[in-house]
């Protein structure tokens, strides 16, 4: 399935925060789009949700609000995620032309 893969960590020992954070994106074996974003505590399996895409562009606008979603981070919990794994040959993260 995978396009594109991200795993994000937030951490903070002092406050007890340890979070986690993995999206990703491809195509599953009927050739439909899917999203999936992992999250949770560090070290626990943690809640997955699954996004159904209708093609590859709105997988792309999916994974990008998601990461958005994530740089307010130090708004809401008091600190940010750090980029721990990227697997993007495909260039997802780019803006586009």
């Amino acid at each position: 399935m995978e396009q594109f893969r991200a795993e994000l960590q937030a951490r903070d020992p002092a406050r007890g925060i340890f979070r986690a954070y993995r999206i990703e994106a491809g195509t599953d074996l009927l050739g439909d789009w899917l999203v999936d974003v992992t999250y949770g505590r560090i070290g626990t399996p943690g809640r997955r949700i699954r996004h159904l895409a209708a093609s590859e562009a709105d997988a792309r606008r999916i994974v990008r609000h998601c990461l958005q979603r994530r740089r307010t981070a130090p708004k809401r919990i008091g600190v940010g995620y750090q980029l721990r794994e990227l697997s993007d040959a495909a260039g997802w993260l780019q803006m586009p032309a």
